[in-house]
């Protein structure tokens, strides 16, 4: 296969790319290239263009250098201000604000003396509403129900059957007291007596005095 113009050209300028033009064509004639001339200047001039062009680019090209990722230092971190004011507080509830921020700062707090004094304030209000006793249970209050009044006995039947049995007993008391005008007087003095009973107990009274 003959050689192309470009391969004789650039194998000519790659030895010594200062040559001139005619001095390359007089040289591709030598290795007997039979292009025209006006051809082998066009491609002496494209071949020198991408020769210099080649060697003005570095070799290789340098690997990107990663980003360094620098950490900065980090700040020591602070000391939480609540948890701190609430175990001061738990341990003197009493304790002054002043007193409280003191010791909070000994233990590492480093917020603002105000900020801290809110918490102390807080805290403290929040702790002592805990601390309210546990109200004693009331003990249940047993109520009496009242005793049950007692029924009044049934009033008389005024039933015909009780009528005629009240009558056949005011029949007999009246045929012992010796007529119906006796058992009326009986009856006036059991009135006057108080009743049945009180008048039972002057009839025994009677009956003693009449028997001594």
């Amino acid at each position: 296969m003959a050689p192309t113009v470009w391969s004789v050209v650039r194998d000519i300028l790659t030895a010594n790319i200062s040559l001139t033009a005619d001095e390359v064509i007089t040289k591709a004639k030598a290795k007997g290239l039979t292009a025209p001339d006006a051809v082998i200047r066009g491609t002496v001039h494209s071949v020198r263009k991408k020769l210099k062009k080649k060697a003005a680019a570095p070799a290789h090209k340098p690997a990107p250098v990663a980003a360094r990722t620098t950490t900065a230092p980090g700040k020591p971190a602070s000391t939480p201000v609540s948890p701190v004011v609430r175990a001061i507080l738990s341990a003197d509830l009493d304790l002054p604000a002043d007193a409280a921020i003191a010791r909070a700062k000994a233990r590492g707090v480093t917020a603002p003396d105000e900020s801290i004094r809110n918490l102390v304030h807080n805290i403290r209000s929040e702790l002592k509403k805990g601390a309210k006793p546990l109200a004693t249970p009331k003990e249940p209050v047993t109520v009496s129900k009242p005793a049950a009044e007692p029924k009044p006995a049934p009033a008389p039947s005024t039933g015909l059957a009780n009528v005629l049995s009240n009558v056949a007993r005011v029949n007999a008391a009246g045929a012992a007291s010796g007529g119906v005008e006796q058992a009326r007087q009986v009856a006036e003095a059991v009135r006057a007596c108080g009743g049945p009973e009180q008048f039972a107990q002057y009839l025994d009274l009677v009956a003693g005095i009449r028997t001594n």
